[in-house]
């Protein structure tokens, strides 16, 4: 008697299981269609998100390769061409920055041999460092390009944008290590005296006559010289393609 009840209320559950199934069904039928559209689209965004990701992937690892292959070989057009091909990677960032150094470190040279030239090769300088602000590089690569482009704009003699940019490195980076020389550049850039060393070599150098370090105003204050004596952090390349990698300071 007792298994037959049993019995009974086992073929109630199945029979409940099985109702209750079909009303599921019953419910769902009328959006299949749109319930596997969406599925459908969910696996399509998948796979083409999956192969974005790879692209860039092997976008940035070409990016790193051809860096440092110019960087290596010295080739200012083979950084043009990542800076330029790959704009807004890591890569790209420091191949730019490498340009804005060089062009810096050449207009130095030429203030006192060719002031013409050495204010193309400044103002050479200013564009590639704006250039790669603009991309808003991560880490150490945005530090660079505030930096670099603060010195470049103190070169040319522009000196409240040059403060302008020392206080924005300090403000938004203040743990760089390029901090304490910006903060000493801004103390300098402050002090006419500063000011006067900055005119009395552009008037020696429109001149031709060769400056002596002992005519120049505080000479004994290392604070006021021009910006191309600061010592600085040097860049070196990674060779590891990493995404938010930069080459570190060395």
């Amino acid at each position: 008697m007792d298994s037959e009840h049993q019995a009974s209320l086992g073929d109630l559950d199945d029979n409940d299981l099985a109702a209750t199934t079909q009303a599921v069904v019953d419910r769902v039928r009328p959006h299949l269609g749109t319930i596997l559209l969406v599925a459908a689209l969910l696996f399509a965004a998948l796979a083409a998100w999956t192969l974005v990701r790879g692209q860039r992937t092997s976008e940035r690892t070409a990016a790193w390769d051809s860096f440092i292959n110019a960087f290596a070989m010295g080739d200012p057009g083979g950084l043009s061409d990542v800076a330029d091909r790959f704009s807004g990677t890591p890569a790209a960032h420091w191949a730019g920055i490498v340009q804005g150094d060089a062009a810096l470190a050449d207009g130095n040279r030429l203030i006192l041999v060719n002031p013409t030239q050495a204010r193309q090769r400044l103002e050479a300088a200013v564009e590639r460092y704006t250039a790669v602000n603009a991309q808003r590089p991560a880490a150490l690569a945005a530090q660079r390009g505030i930096f670099g482009l603060a010195r470049a704009r103190e070169s040319l003699g522009d000196f409240d944008e040059a403060i302008r940019g020392y206080e924005a490195l300090v403000a938004e980076y203040p743990e760089s290590a390029f901090g304490p020389i910006a903060e000493e550049r801004i103390a300098a850039l402050s002090r006419e005296s500063t000011r006067q060393w900055y005119n009395w070599v552009e008037s020696r150098s429109v001149s031709g006559a060769e400056p002596q370090p002992s005519a120049s105003p505080e000479s004994s204050d290392t604070s006021s010289q021009p910006a191309e004596p600061v010592a600085e952090p040097v860049a070196q390349p990674d060779a590891q393609p990493d995404a938010q990698s930069a080459p570190p300071a060395g």
